[in-house]
């Protein structure tokens, strides 16, 4: 899937770019300098906040890669400005605990809060790129929205960052721009995109039974579990019974099929044609996920696109061939002719396949430089700059990603979806085109 993610290597050398730009530092942060690294009224800094490490890593590093080429072609300036990208690591060192919290893991929450506390304490900051995983924007995004600093993210699906719905958690999104003026923006499409795109291919495929499972594990903030609530929103309108509801699953703790043979035992009761978890992409998900395909050989199990991971796919044994993951993450070949170029210059820079991730990165950053530009001599301010960034989505950006507009609350027009299909191997085959 996506031009060979699964052959991307693990980067641990520094690259060096020409017109000034120099990439200071390897593992978990590296600046890359357009010029002066002394804050001035004309030297600015866009932050990058993703986990460049772990099973994931090689997607994210694609983003950074993306967001390097982005700023190196429009030389490190713009006009008289000199940029800057600081890219941080924020994936979790599971050597390092915290007692302040229940799982060494949730050291993630502190790593993130750092991040977003670098960028705010740098007079120089007017942008933040990130975070990818909408448990990690919610982490960073109240700081950015204090600070008046435009955060776009590449993912995060959550819709209670950008809109109110009744699925959203309690406060939302409310709790994300307490500070005033809305700061974020995200380029793929919220949960409430998905759900209709997934509902959509689920009608297409006969399903007219379906069970929604949610995860809890991270109770009370199960950002990825909302996708369950808005399927069965969409469901009814198309058709489709749903005869199972069940939350309050803690695939974090649980981790052994075993440990969910009554959960499947009790859904197969229900007989549903077709099954949807909203959850994290753990080892508990993929136990449950070969649990639920014992019990109900024939079920289609449906995975978001949270789970579209290969810490999640990689693992799920004779599950797999019943998997269907919906995915805004499109194949290489369905971008238009702009990404086609990206694409290319990313082969000569790097001398690697591309991934459709540099997309998403490179659109982050250009729109960030479109804004600056946008904004001229006054850009160093980070409401002046927020202005410029709204007011050109408004417009409309055309990106490599696409022709999209980002509206008041942060949201993308975009709205095409992948359905694939998993291979005994745990990579992703594309089944056909969603929207």
């Amino acid at each position: 899937m996506n031009g060979g993610v699964s052959a991307r290597r693990a980067r641990s050398a520094c690259l060096v770019l020409a017109v000034a730009v120099v990439i200071a530092g390897c593992g978990s942060s590296g600046t890359i300098l357009g010029g002066n690294d002394t804050y001035s009224a004309t030297t600015l800094t866009v932050y990058s906040d993703l986990p460049l490490l772990g099973p994931d890593g090689a997607q994210m590093t694609s983003i950074v890669d993306g967001e390097v080429l982005a700023l190196y072609d429009h030389g490190g300036h713009v006009g008289r400005l000199h940029v800057s990208l600081e890219s941080l690591n924020d994936y979790p060192d599971p050597t390092v605990s915290d007692p302040l919290l229940p799982n060494p893991l949730r050291n993630l929450d502190a790593r993130i809060g750092q991040s977003a506390h670098s960028a705010s304490a740098d007079l120089s900051t007017v942008a933040y790129i990130g975070d990818y995983d909408s448990a990690a924007t919610a982490i960073s995004l109240s700081l950015n929205n204090q600070n008046d600093i435009l955060q776009i993210s590449p993912g995060s699906p959550y819709i209670g960052f950008s809109d109110s719905n009744p699925a959203d958690l309690t406060g939302d999104p409310g709790a994300f721009d307490a500070y005033g003026t809305p700061t974020f923006a995200r380029l793929l499409p919220s949960d409430l995109v998905e759900a209709r795109a997934t509902v959509s291919w689920m009608r297409s495929l006969g399903v007219t039974r379906l069970a929604l499972l949610a995860d809890n594990s991270n109770a009370p903030d199960d950002y990825d579990a909302v996708i369950a609530s808005e399927v069965a929103s969409d469901a009814a309108a198309a058709g489709i019974n749903v005869v199972v509801r069940h939350s309050g699953i803690d695939t974090a703790s649980l981790t052994r099929p075993g440990d969910y043979a009554r959960l499947a035992a009790a859904v197969a009761a229900e007989q549903p044609g077709a099954i949807l978890l909203g959850g994290a992409p753990d080892g508990g998900a993929q136990a449950l996920w070969r649990e639920l395909h014992a019990a109900m050989p024939a079920a289609l199990l449906f995975a978001p696109s949270t789970l579209a991971t290969p810490a999640f796919l990689h693992g799920l044994a004779g599950a797999a061939s019943a998997t269907y993951v919906t995915s805004p993450i499109l194949e290489l070949n369905q971008y238009p002719a702009a990404a086609q170029q990206v694409f290319a210059q990313y082969r000569r820079m790097f001398a690697l396949a591309p991934s459709a991730y540099a997309l998403y990165g490179y659109d982050a950053m250009n729109d960030v430089l479109l804004a600056i530009r946008k904004a001229g001599r006054k850009a160093a301010s980070r409401p002046v700059l927020l202005s410029a960034f709204f007011a050109l989505g408004r417009a409309g950006f055309r990106g490599t990603i696409g022709d999209y507009t980002i509206n008041a609350n942060g949201d993308s027009s975009l709205a095409s979806f992948d359905g694939y299909r998993v291979s005994p191997s745990g990579e992703l085959v594309l089944a056909r085109p969603l929207s």
